[in-house]
């Protein structure tokens, strides 16, 4: 079994393009719908951008920012070679890393919000002994 994307569901079309443009991906003409954004990054990583989404009248994320606990997706992770790229990247783009860098022992993590506070979470492994399994 291999891992094909993650969908997320999103409020502003334009927005969310470019917001993911930004990090590296690209439309994936052939392969989208005006009901799904197919992107892709130069690693091959998928995205389905969810155009369908309505604000929240808090415009919180009702997975996370909420007392009570739903079943759901949280977040996505994502491998980078550096995370001092992403954090920089943040910076001058005015975004928020909401949790981190913090050490995990065999990745360094932070996470952020897109526009439309979907969790991502950016990870810097580090070099390991041994395979991985």
């Amino acid at each position: 079994m291999a891992y094909d994307h993650v969908g997320l569901r999103v409020t502003d079309r334009a927005r969310s393009l470019a917001f993911y443009e930004s990090l590296g991906f690209r439309l994936d003409k052939k392969h989208s719908t005006e009901t799904a954004l197919e992107m892709i990054n130069k690693a091959g990583v998928r995205l389905s951008l969810i155009p369908n989404g309505v604000s929240t009248p808090q415009s919180d994320n009702v997975l996370m920012d909420r007392a009570q606990k739903w079943p759901g997706y949280t977040h996505a992770a994502f491998i980078v070679d550096s995370l001092e790229q992403i954090l920089q990247w943040a910076a001058i783009a005015h975004i928020s890393i909401t949790e981190g860098p913090v050490d995990w022992g065999r990745r360094i993590t932070c996470f952020l919000r897109d526009p439309d506070s979907n969790v991502l979470e950016f990870n810097e492994l580090k070099p390991h002994d041994g395979p991985v399994l």
